[in-house]
């Protein structure tokens, strides 16, 4: 009976010791927190976050540097490096060799971003790495952000649930509805185009789900084309003429707007693809994830995805979690402040008359005339 109860206490011990759900930071680590970077490709909506992340690890005394990040840079391996390079913590350690860009790999150089042992925390910006983190990551633990929905993409449950104790990825419960419904009331579409790479992950981060559902609601209807996007810097000029192709068939079945999902259009680029059939035809666009990309030749956009604010949501998560908080009770939700933006220049191309009454909430509006 003694024996018994030696064994019973020694499994309550091991289980309390090595299962990590009950244990925080501080518990199981001696060392500073390392932490990596890796992005499922070049975005610059990924490079803005990054800055706003590392800009709070300053603002809130997690690193010291008189560096000063620039939101404005849009290289991420430039962004790392620099940062890597000019600060110093007792708290978190910046490990410059973790960072990758997992587009620019091979499918055979995945394995060298994950179960690493340089490394204890990864930041991962977009769905493709969230979703490879997910099912190759088990010794370290890895925070997802930039996501469009990291629910449908199957990275998280739910606001509270995980598929594993060493993931976390950013939530914004509503945030393409929003920008969706916002659209609407402006422009008043009935026949919505959109163009996207037809995969899982391109599904989710193009909100084509929340489109499809608001269709319903809003009584509107959509004609989706799919592209492949390019695949790597030769690839450009395929691409672009198959989406110019695609844009001009959205054209021929009488689309009213077109919605502009997450891809990989350069911005100086866009404009140009933009003019042959859509404004040419007085048809207004509608950008998901960048406020460039209105800058640059879109007419709208409602970002929901404000890089300060994100920013800095990330980095009160880690620091919680250097302070105690348990990784998988870490707060997942934080619902960005969306901002309107307009290009003036394209509302004049396409003769569409913006309401003085909707002027007056416009965030930005970018007009060649104000330069």
């Amino acid at each position: 009976m003694k024996k018994l109860f030696s064994l019973i206490l020694a499994a309550i011990f091991m289980f309390f010791s090595f299962d990590n759900r009950f244990q925080t930071y501080s518990e199981t680590e001696n060392q500073k927190l390392r932490i990596g970077y890796v992005e499922s490709e070049r975005l610059d909506n990924f490079s803005r976050n990054l800055s706003g992340i590392l800009a709070s690890f300053i603002d809130l005394g997690l690193i010291n540097s008189s560096y000063k990040v620039d939101l404005n840079e849009l290289d991420t391996l430039k962004i790392w490096n620099d940062i890597c390079d000019n600060y110093s913590s007792d708290k978190i350690e910046l490990v410059k060799n973790m960072y990758f860009n997992v587009k620019e790999m091979s499918e055979s150089e995945y394995s060298q971003m994950v179960n690493r042992d340089d490394v204890d925390l990864i930041i991962a910006m977009g769905t493709v790495a969230g979703k490879y983190f997910l099912e190759n990551e088990t010794k370290n633990k890895f925070m997802v952000f930039a996501c469009a929905d990291p629910v449908s993409a199957g990275i998280i449950k739910s606001e509270i649930e995980r598929y594993t104790d060493n993931s976390f990825a950013h939530l914004d419960r509503t945030r393409y509805e929003r920008q969706i419904i916002a659209s609407h009331n402006i422009l008043k579409f009935k026949k919505i185009g959109v163009v996207y790479q037809d995969t899982a992950e391109a599904f989710s981060y193009s909100a084509i789900d929340k489109l499809r559902k608001l269709s319903a609601e809003l009584n509107f209807e959509i004609v989706e084309k799919h592209v492949v996007e390019s695949q790597n810097e030769n690839d450009y000029d395929r691409y672009y003429k198959d989406l110019k192709q695609a844009y001009k068939e959205l054209v021929e079945e009488g689309i009213d707007s077109l919605y502009i999902t997450t891809a990989t259009i350069e911005n100086d680029k866009l404009l140009g693809l933009l003019e042959p059939d859509i404004y040419a035809n007085n048809i207004p666009t509608i950008a998901q994830f960048s406020e460039e990309q209105v800058e640059y030749g879109a007419l709208m956009g409602f970002v929901i995805n404000d890089a300060m604010e994100q920013g800095y949501f990330a980095a009160t998560q880690i620091k919680a979690y250097l302070e105690g908080t348990p990784f998988n009770q870490l707060e997942q939700v934080n619902d960005d402040t969306p901002k309107m933006s307009l290009n003036y220049d394209i509302a004049k191309q396409i003769k569409l008359k913006i309401p003085f009454s909707t002027l007056l909430i416009i965030d930005k509006i970018y007009s060649d005339e104000s330069k």
